[in-house]
């Protein structure tokens, strides 16, 4: 059954832009994230898109990494760009669908209004070129490509909001292919596009939906925090933490629960630009990262023997991993660092129980087991602590009850160092998940569904006023 796409859509945008940019003055207006969605035309209901493209900015609003994704969220074409100091664009690393390694692009400037864009193959060659002629405001509107000898021209025209109205390729005979047309629907509050239709011989080929973030939760609509970046379809996200001021971020990934892989990435003007592979690190249960990012603690299992081991930097390196349950006879996992010597996490004991330990010279001892927490029937696991033990918050499943399963938060009635914990309440408007974590000046709230990993705004899980600051 076909239905009125125009009105429906562009009734989801206005509502979703009142929604979000109520929230946002106008010195917030710079985009940090957009994802566009584009739809096959006519469109049936429920229909879903059949490709994204997100593009990530910096806090200074330049981008640093355009994802194109298929209908199932997988990677098609990731670009990531690469500047001088002065912000100027030098080249790109880009790969597409199945490619493991990235590929080379070198950009240069003839001029103020003539870039040149070279690909590169292996051994250093320039295989193909593209040169831009640009506008006064830095925009294409003529683009030629040259492979052995030039194969053709694009031409692209503006509307006066700087918004792309045409497009079309004109070959060295002259013949003109691909000529498209846009047309905007939607404008939001900043001026910035929300909806297009594209056009092709006079007929309605395509809608685009475009949403657009201001604010630095990087996390689309569906809330995937960083998606194409942290998480991504490809493989599931598991874990996650942070250090103190946020440059760091360890998390893992699987396709086997017991056997994960971890991943860190570093934060680059105010947004992690991507994951890589964690090297000094086999495969590993789960861990985190220590506040000062010098230490990270973590669980490998095999079979049901559990172990937990310490890495330590040392200058630019990692120690050798100290086996931490051959000291002291602790087995556990779901790790949150309180300060570089305190943690919560589960021991394994009574299908897992949340505890409170110290980790001094590499010994790991268990100070308290917060009975006020924890269930005889049930596990209880992957706790995060307010730095200032406000409140914690943390994982519980009872597998004959669904409502002793989701995320729970016990607030201290005590002083911090000696904490009394209330009895816990379960934070009904989240979904099950695990890896609680609180970031960006206690804006967001960060978890795993054991899939993805999602952000939350903190608004949202109804936390008393007075215990966060």
């Amino acid at each position: 059954m076909k239905f009125n796409l125009f009105g429906l859509l562009l009734l989801l945008v206005v509502s979703y832009s009142c929604e979000n940019e109520n929230k946002k003055d106008a010195e917030t207006s710079i985009i940090r994230f957009e994802n566009i969605k584009y739809y096959k035309y006519p469109i049936t209901e429920n229909e879903r898109p059949y490709k994204y493209r997100m593009t990530y900015y910096f806090e200074n609003g330049t981008p640093f990494r355009w994802i194109e994704l298929d209908s199932a969220g997988r990677m098609t074409t990731d670009y990531i760009y690469v500047y001088d100091t002065n912000w100027t664009q030098t080249g790109a690393r880009y790969r597409e669908e199945s490619a493991v390694d990235f590929s080379i692009e070198k950009v240069s400037y003839r001029n103020d209004s003539t870039q040149v864009t070279e690909w590169i193959d292996s051994i250093g060659n320039v295989y193909y070129t593209m040169i831009d002629n640009l506008n006064k405001q830095k925009k294409t509107y003529r683009a030629e490509f040259i492979g052995d000898r030039t194969h053709g021209y694009d031409s692209t025209f503006y509307n006066d909001k700087g918004f792309v109205e045409r497009i079309f390729f004109t070959n060295t005979k002259g013949k003109v292919y691909n000529d498209r047309s846009f047309k905007y629907d939607s404008i939001n509050n900043y001026g910035d596009w929300t909806l297009r239709k594209k056009i092709m011989d006079d007929t309605i080929r395509e809608v685009q939906k475009r949403e657009v973030h201001y604010n630095n939760y990087y996390s689309s609509d569906n809330g995937k925090f960083y998606e194409g970046i942290i998480s991504t379809a490809e493989i599931s996200e598991n874990v996650i933490s942070f250090t103190n001021d946020e440059s760091v971020v360890f998390l893992t990934r699987t396709s086997d629960w017991a056997n994960q892989s971890a991943y860190i990435a570093h934060k680059t003007n105010g947004a992690y630009v991507e994951t890589v592979s964690f090297e000094d690190l086999d495969t590993i249960y789960n861990g985190a990262i220590s506040p000062n990012g010098n230490q990270i603690i973590f669980t490998t299992r095999n079979a049901d023997q559990k172990a937990i081991w310490l890495l330590k930097k040392q200058g630019d390196t990692w120690s050798e991993k100290i086996n931490l349950t051959a000291s002291s006879g602790i087995t556990g996992g779901y790790f949150n660092w309180l300060s570089d010597s305190e943690l919560y996490f589960q021991s394994s004991g009574n299908q897992g129980d949340i505890v409170k330990g110290k980790l001094v010279n590499d010994i790991l001892t268990i100070e308290e087991n917060l009975i006020e927490l924890n269930t005889l029937d049930g596990a209880e696991f992957s706790p995060f602590v307010e730095r200032n033990e406000r409140f914690i918050i943390f994982t519980r499943y009872i597998e004959s009850d669904p409502s002793q399963q989701g995320f729970f938060i016990s607030y201290n009635t005590n002083v911090s160092g000696n904490p009394e914990w209330s009895k816990p309440e379960k934070l009904e408007m989240l979904p099950y998940g695990w890896s609680a974590f609180i970031v960006n000046e206690n804006s967001q709230f960060i978890y795993t569904d054991g899939d993805d990993i999602y952000s939350v705004p903190i608004d949202k899980l109804k936390i008393k006023k007075s215990k966060i600051k």
